[in-house]
């Protein structure tokens, strides 16, 4: 095989597909929690589907080590390690003692 291998993502400067971030919008319209992670929450339109959650309801989450623009809506703001933070939330979600 032969060219550019490529994941599905989208670089800096590059346009989000519709489809996708019309499909995006819906889920975080129906969501009850919202995990952003990892991210300062500064490039749009992506970061705005945190207030579409927030604003529909959801409960925001945000684990990040600096402060971002949606703070403000977050029902809980995380400032450790992803590697640490992740898990500790994957096993409440799951039900665990953690």
């Amino acid at each position: 095989m032969r060219g550019i291998l490529k994941s599905a993502t989208v670089m800096f400067g590059q346009r989000l597909d519709p489809g996708v971030f019309s499909r995006a919008e819906q889920a975080a319209r129906r969501c009850d929690l919202f995990l952003a992670i990892g991210s300062t929450l500064t490039v749009e339109p992506a970061a705005s589907l945190c207030g579409v959650a927030a604003g529909a309801g959801a409960a925001l989450v945000i684990v990040n080590a600096d402060a971002t623009p949606y703070d403000g809506l977050a029902a809980e703001v995380i400032r450790e390690p992803i590697g640490t933070a992740v898990p500790r939330i994957a096993g409440q979600l799951l039900g665990e003692a953690g």
